[in-house]
């Protein structure tokens, strides 16, 4: 079955639901940059082993979604070009971002309603239901949805009935708005770099595999950042030209493209990252009738050989909310899943064990 959505966000991949099941999950995946759903594809054939639904979405200027409007183009554009501190923007690119949640929002509520998704089942809602996934940057479209949830209507669809995990899945350290350490490498920083050769050295580093130290110990004297394994190779290297074209899809992250826009707006100029992860993490005293989906299981699932960016993440995020817990404050129980001797591209180099660790109930993980 091939679900077509009439939301602004696009289905790009869908294995179907497993012949004969009553009781299967629908696993929805979101991209991160510059690589588009396709770079989910070895995830379709495995789908019925995990008694599920696999449903892979392009975001807004990706292959098989509604484009980006010139207006909106426009306003992503002012927001990236505007220096941090000018009055307003940091708002703007708040809202901005809110719209996107929003959007997610609605592509949820609309593959409900086009049919194929169970509610979750089980008194524990250990089956059925929606697990939603969001992978590197397309987590940021994740914590815009849990920062503003509250605020969404519910109207012909109750997403709570459906709901049942968000998996923050191998999430950039800037991308939780954390500020960038000293004596660190990420090729967005690199002046060095041509704007043409920008995007093909970071795929590169990006999809590498990286020999980390303790960082719990030893902090980020312990991360690596520049030298990558010679083996494995990145994963990128190793794909045919023909799987690089079914997966990559440069105009986004290149320079003016709308990906482009939203990192450097949301990272490096007006602190949104920062906002939408204490929005999404950090929770406040219920008001009636408003649902901050507080009792959906968050997991959080990382690739220890990941570039520096993810381990580094996952340390700071826990340390950040188990020191907020003692402080008294309500945070969301976080489910730490760590993923070892992964990579970034996890999906692709080991998509049997990267979808038991999305949708699987089993605590006694390999990579814990």
């Amino acid at each position: 079955m091939t679900h077509r959505n009439t939301s602004l966000l696009g289905t790009f991949l869908d294995s179907g639901a497993p012949a004969g099941s009553t009781d299967y999950t629908t696993l929805v995946v979101i991209h991160g940059l510059g690589f588009h759903g396709g770079n989910f594809r070895k995830l379709i054939p495995l789908a019925s082993q995990f008694n599920a639904r696999v449903v892979v979405m392009n975001r807004r200027d990706y292959p098989g979604s509604v484009p980006f409007t010139p207006k909106e183009r426009a306003e992503i554009a002012r927001l990236a070009d505007a220096p941090a501190g000018t009055p307003g923007a940091a708002e703007a690119t708040e809202t901005f971002m809110k719209e996107r949640g929003r959007e997610l929002y609605d592509y949820l509520v609309d593959l409900v309603k086009c049919g194929g998704v169970l509610p979750a089942q089980d008194q524990d809602k250990k089956k059925g239901g929606i697990v939603l996934a969001g992978w590197s940057l397309g987590t940021l479209w994740i914590s815009a949805l849990l920062a503003h949830v509250s605020s969404f209507p519910v109207t012909e669809v109750d997403l709570t009935k459906y709901v049942r995990r968000i998996v923050y899945y191998d999430v950039p350290y800037l991308c939780l708005g954390y500020p960038m350490p000293d004596g660190l490498y990420v090729p967005l920083h690199d002046a060095e770099l041509a704007p043409e050769e920008w995007l093909e050295h970071f795929c590169k580093w990006i999809s590498a595999y990286y020999s980390h130290g303790d960082v719990a110990r030893d902090g980020v004297s312990a991360l690596e950042s520049r030298h990558y394994l010679e083996n494995p190779s990145p994963t990128t290297s190793r794909m045919t030209t023909e799987e690089v074209a079914q997966c990559k899809y440069d105009a986004p992250g290149n320079p003016g493209g709308s990906d482009n826009g939203v990192v450097v707006a949301c990272i490096t100029r007006h602190g949104t990252c920062a906002s939408l992860r204490k929005g999404a993490f950090r929770l406040r005293e219920t008001v009636s009738g408003m649902d901050d989906w507080r009792d959906v299981e968050v997991r959080y699932l990382w690739c220890d050989a990941s570039t520096w960016e993810m381990p580094l993440g996952a340390w700071t995020l826990r340390k950040e909310l188990e020191e907020a817990e003692k402080a008294g404050e309500i945070v969301r129980k976080v489910e730490y899943v760590r993923f070892r001797g992964a990579n970034h591209f996890a999906h692709w180099d080991q998509p049997e064990l990267t979808l038991r660790g999305l949708v699987g109930n089993d605590v006694e993980l390999p990579w814990l």
